[in-house]
């Protein structure tokens, strides 16, 4: 059995969609890719807690690199995410 807790309707983190990204087919194009993304210095600390895999403190900045999803066309409220699972922009 699959743990199906983080198919709610209400957003824990709203910087986390991937897991609402299928992989495309020649049936249905990719709409999104995936991009490597350097993390400036002026992002909002209050988001930084959003981001996985980060330990921060407001004494300390260190540069973090993440991987972000792109629109490859405007995306329709509803409309499913395909993306290619082995295709990072860099």
């Amino acid at each position: 059995m699959s743990d199906s807790t983080w198919l709610t309707s209400e957003i824990h983190n709203p910087l986390a969609v991937g897991q609402y990204v299928n992989n495309c087919s020649n049936d249905r194009a990719a709409n999104v890719c995936y991009q490597e993304f350097d993390v400036p210095a002026v992002f909002p600390i209050e988001l930084k807690q959003y981001l996985p895999n980060i330990a921060y403190s407001y004494d300390k900045q260190s540069p973090l690199r993440c991987v972000v999803l792109v629109a490859l066309r405007d995306i329709n409220q509803g409309e499913e995410l395909f993306s290619n699972y082995y295709t990072i922009v860099s």
